[in-house]
């Protein structure tokens, strides 16, 4: 990220985001099971409105759909009254850490989400949503559980290798990981809650599973709904980040211990890392 206002509201992601089905199914199904008739809703980071306009169709009274991109803006307003939704959707320009909500909120829709909550700005966004919304507002996208674990995953590169942060797409095999440790959990974020303490300083321990040769550290996370429903990653959605580190060659029964510290949301400025043979 670059400065503390940085968005990444952009045309290329926003469509990306409408486009990722498995992604946006899992909230339309989320967004079904968690809303109730006459609602007041919050979708935060909007994007295309198409969140917004799910939550309509589930009975809610009144969407305040909160958009900072100008190129979005114009393109939302289209899209809603193309759609019949005019007049329940209400566009809020701003910046959704200190956007100003008219009412309480019932529900709060919206991800501002990335792996390992490295980047974007989910908790800041919505420690300030909360401070809108009634004391049991219900947040769709409730919890975020973030895992570390050992693999080998593709370095090389057009017959060049390449020691750079890696990312294991939905779908492109080149990219798959082949894990060698047991996975363990980093922390838990839950979003219903104001969150404070957002630095990660942690020391994890990894046994590995089988023999074989090891050149990265994965981070992948898992998505926890209101409604209890679960999803992982997809096309535009929370892919797993593999750090590189040196090769070990490695063996069934060993251990190794990985340091890990970064500021939530803050960007891989703020990230360091290292791995020790135990």
């Amino acid at each position: 990220m670059e400065g503390a206002k940085t968005y990444w509201s952009m045309t290329e992601g926003v469509f990306n985001c409408l486009i990722d089905y498995k992604r946006t199914k899992a909230f339309q199904r989320a967004i079904k099971n968690t809303i109730k008739k006459g609602d007041v809703v919050v979708d935060m980071g909007t994007g295309t409105g198409v969140l917004a306009m799910f939550a309509i169709d589930m009975g809610a009274a009144k969407v305040y759909a909160i958009e900072i991109d100008e190129n979005n803006i114009k393109t939302l307003r289209s899209n809603f009254e193309v759609n019949g939704y005019k007049d329940k959707i209400i566009i809020l320009k701003g910046d959704v850490r200190e956007v100003k909500i008219p009412e309480k909120a019932d529900v709060i829709i919206g991800e501002m989400i990335a792996t390992g909550l490295i980047e974007e700005l989910q908790i800041p966004a919505m420690n300030n949503m909360l401070k809108y919304s009634k004391e049991n507002v219900r947040v769709v996208l409730n919890k975020f559980e973030n895992y570390i674990d050992l693999v080998n995953n593709n370095e090389e590169f057009y017959n060049k290798k390449f020691k750079v942060v890696r990312y294991e797409y939905a779908d492109e095999k080149e990219l798959k990981s082949i894990p060698f440790s047991d996975k363990n959990l980093i922390n838990r974020v839950d979003f219903s809650k104001i969150n404070v303490n957002n630095k990660i300083d942690k020391k994890i321990s990894l046994n590995i599973k089988k023999d074989g040769l090891i050149n990265g550290i994965r981070i992948s996370s898992k998505t926890v709904f209101f409604d209890g429903s679960t999803f992982g990653y997809s096309f535009a959605y929370s892919y797993p980040i593999i750090l590189p580190i040196e090769e070990y060659e490695v063996k069934k029964g060993e251990q190794f211990l990985i340091n890990l510290s970064y500021e939530m949301c803050a960007g891989f400025n703020t990230l360091e890392y290292s791995i020790i043979k135990k």
